[in-house]
């Protein structure tokens, strides 16, 4: 297993990260912990001063404590004080049981990250909707908790579509969280009942968002501007005056039409004869579809074979050519082809939850509303 991800368990097909533990979807939350690796408890620990200390060797420091796992003796937080409650693996696995007892919900993934410092259960839920004939998105709550001491545990709305596998971590009523417990206050599963209402509330704004994208189909302009918006860089121009964009909305363009990236330095070779006649063929379909010389010319530096293998479902109704598949190009090269890709681990992380300084999700999806409300 990845230096981020320690243990995980999955229900259904294999996660496009490749990694943890088939299990079935009918495991008890208890199974699900076990399988998952997540069958320990951690413990508040006195910090002490080392045993060199010049007036206190070895004594105890008051109202100072990490945060041991107790199955390994694992630091996961150095220092904790005042009324810091943590908050066991099997409350947050318990808190499932009644909705899997009434067939609401299933667990979907668990696992644990950073060796221990994160704990997370993704449960399905049943709320579904299509965009187009069969474009399905399924709604998943993500729970975490986190042993650092620094951070709260969570609550959080993860739509998945299910084509791609594509994870749409959004924010809820104005803020990052649905429902956020600090470990100041003892753990209240009544709480986290609450995200389940709000869950509901977003998923079906989510439904009407992603429908009034299918139905907006993108510009030249609008498209490159859409991309520049979410991914930054950039761009120069070359010494015949030509633009080139930055490589990640060069890449955004290309997977959003089903084509491979081709990086510069490989696309300035010399090209083949068949890749000439593919690309003369481009410029006569750009011409046919009303598009400017401007805009073949930067269709052209993305010429591939197109593929449903990449960025699967660009092509589905609704999605080819239009703000709803832009908007999934994001989530897709989030998930699957970053524009700097530190590993799987990584990539899962950032999926559930987003990049802390500039999530490139929320970005998208909040530059599609505006479009749509223009």
């Amino acid at each position: 297993m990845s230096h981020e991800v320690e243990t995980m368990a999955f229900a259904g097909e294999v996660p496009w990260h490749g990694l943890g533990k088939p299990v079935t979807n009918d495991l008890s939350p208890l199974e699900m912990m076990q399988a998952a690796g997540a069958d320990w408890e951690v413990a508040l620990t006195q910090n002490h001063y080392p045993p060199d200390h010049a007036v206190r060797p070895s004594k105890a420091i008051d109202n100072s404590h990490f945060i041991e796992r107790l199955s390994d003796g694992r630091v996961l937080g150095e220092y904790v004080a005042g009324d810091y409650k943590p908050v066991q693996n099997l409350q947050l696995f318990e808190f499932f049981q009644e909705f899997i007892d009434d067939g609401s919900m299933f667990l979907h993934t668990a696992g644990v990250l950073s060796g221990g410092k994160k704990v997370w259960c993704m449960a399905t839920t049943k709320e579904a909707f299509s965009v187009g004939s069969n474009d399905e998105v399924v709604n998943n709550l993500l729970f975490t908790i986190s042993h650092t001491g620094k951070h709260s545990n969570s609550a959080l709305n993860t739509p998945v579509r299910v084509v791609c596998a594509n994870t749409m971590r959004m924010a809820f009523l104005g803020a990052d969280d649905i429902v956020t417990h600090n470990h100041r206050a003892i753990f209240d599963a009544e709480a986290l009942k609450v995200a389940l209402g709000a869950s509901s509330q977003e998923f079906g704004e989510l439904e009407k968002v992603a429908k009034a994208m299918a139905r907006k189909v993108l510009t030249g302009e609008e498209e490159i501007e859409y991309f520049r918006t979410v991914f930054g860089g950039k761009e120069r121009e070359t010494d015949s005056g030509k633009i080139i964009q930055s490589e990640g909305v060069r890449k955004a363009m290309a997977y959003f039409r089903g084509q491979e990236f081709v990086p510069l330095s490989v696309r300035n070779r010399q090209a083949t004869k068949d890749e000439t006649i593919a690309k003369l063929n481009e410029q006569v379909q750009g011409l046919l579809a009303g598009k400017t010389v401007e805009q073949i010319e930067g269709d052209r530096l993305l010429v591939s074979e197109k593929s449903e293998d990449i960025n699967p479902g660009w092509n589905l109704e609704g999605s080819e050519g239009t703000l709803w598949g832009a908007y999934n190009t994001v989530t897709y090269m989030v998930d699957h082809k970053p524009v700097r890709d530190f590993g799987d681990d990584q990539r899962l992380n950032n999926a559930f939850y987003g990049n802390a300084t500039r999530d490139p999700k929320l970005i998208a999806y909040n530059k599609a509303k505006e479009l749509i409300a223009a």
